[in-house]
């Protein structure tokens, strides 16, 4: 019995998470639905909304700057590379972004060289 409770104290202590949720901009967001239940560790945060981007709780660049460009956003970029002890990103985007400024914002990813992106999204249940 005291072998079972040590690993269950094991297993919470380890999935704990130990940072605070990103907060997202004041006006509207709202994340799109996920039924994803896996686990979050320690990531560089990118806040995507309607009027900007946000790396780990810095607006870096308005939305509608990398709209319809292609290429790597400087902007985002150079956070990333200044972070590489975090190798991975969590996206936060709000429902109604266009899908081409994500896959920008993903691109930049991948160019500096992170190994892990992750979109996030709310669950289909309700956060």
């Amino acid at each position: 019995m005291v072998d079972m409770m040590t690993l269950l104290l094991v297993f919470l202590l380890k999935t704990w998470s130990t940072e605070s949720a990103p907060i997202p901009p004041t006006g509207a967001f709202a994340l799109a639905t996920t039924s994803s239940v896996n686990v979050r560790g320690p990531a560089v945060t990118i806040l995507v909304s309607a009027e900007a981007v946000w790396v780990d709780g810095h607006r870096v660049i308005a939305t509608t700057s990398i709209a319809g460009e292609a290429g790597v956003v400087r902007e985002i970029y150079d956070p990333l590379l200044m972070q590489k002890d975090k190798a991975r990103v969590e996206i936060h985007a709000d429902a109604g972004v266009n899908y081409g400024v994500l896959k920008r914002v993903m691109a930049t990813c991948q160019a500096a060289g992170v190994d892990e992106v992750a979109l996030v999204g709310a669950s289909a249940g309700g956060m």
